[in-house]
């Protein structure tokens, strides 16, 4: 049976090509894969409209259906102008101790952020979860693939950091070969990544989330994490 395919964020059903990817990026909204299933998975969680929301680097489609659904909504970025289109915009350095966010989240959510961070990545990833309450949720997606994990603080050329990196502006990128030894030894996290488990093989094809990412841990895939999951 033909499914008919759109985008889960704000139901269009026009997308267009990214870097050889076939038909996966929303032309009315701007989602990617990992943003419709970043969607989904929230939408799973059941979270009441009052919960307090921390969405980090906000994707427009995505950033406006959750003001629309949670009264307490707070998006943050380094760089304000960046994300100026985005009402209430707040200002965080996750390289500082001080974000200047007072109080805990219900869920904090933020899709491929980490790759660009010129500091520790678990460090960060350690304080974001300790923001959340007791019964909070963290969502987040980060660049996977290749043979290892790979990373690099020391200055490079745009063209270097393109090679090594994917993006003139990622510091790292991680692996399924290790991503136990470096995301599983801050969290634990499932030994395999298995999507269908979790969600209809009809609903995510409809979304256009490539099969490709069903079954392993990719750039798409997103991370779901509870206060107990936290390893150290």
């Amino acid at each position: 049976m033909q499914v008919e395919v759109r985008c889960n964020v704000c139901g269009s059903s026009d997308f267009t090509d990214v870097n050889g990817r076939k038909a996966v990026l929303c032309a009315n909204c701007g989602s990617y894969e990992r943003t419709r299933l970043m969607k989904m998975y929230i939408e799973s969680l059941g979270l009441p409209p009052e919960s307090r929301v921390l969405h980090l680097a906000p994707e427009r489609g995505l950033s406006e259906w959750l003001r629309e659904t949670f009264s307490d909504y707070v998006p943050a970025d380094y760089d304000l102008e960046r994300y100026s289109h985005i009402p209430g915009i707040r200002k965080v350095d996750l390289c500082q101790r001080d974000y200047e966010l007072p109080g805990k989240f219900d869920l904090i959510l933020h899709s491929h952020v980490i790759e660009h961070l010129p500091c520790s990545y678990a460090v960060v990833l350690i304080r974001l979860h300790k923001m959340l309450n007791p019964d909070g949720h963290h969502l987040f997606s980060i660049p996977i693939y290749g043979a290892s994990y790979e990373e690099s603080l020391a200055p490079l050329s745009h063209e270097e950091a393109t090679r090594r990196f994917g993006q003139f502006d990622h510091v790292r990128r991680f692996s399924p070969r290790d991503i136990g030894q470096t995301i599983g030894s801050v969290f634990d996290i499932p030994t395999e990544y298995r999507l269908k488990e979790r969600f209809p093989a009809e609903r995510l094809r409809a979304a256009a989330i490539p099969e490709n990412a069903w079954d392993e841990y990719t750039g798409h895939s997103v991370f779901s994490l509870r206060p107990a999951d936290l390893l150290v």
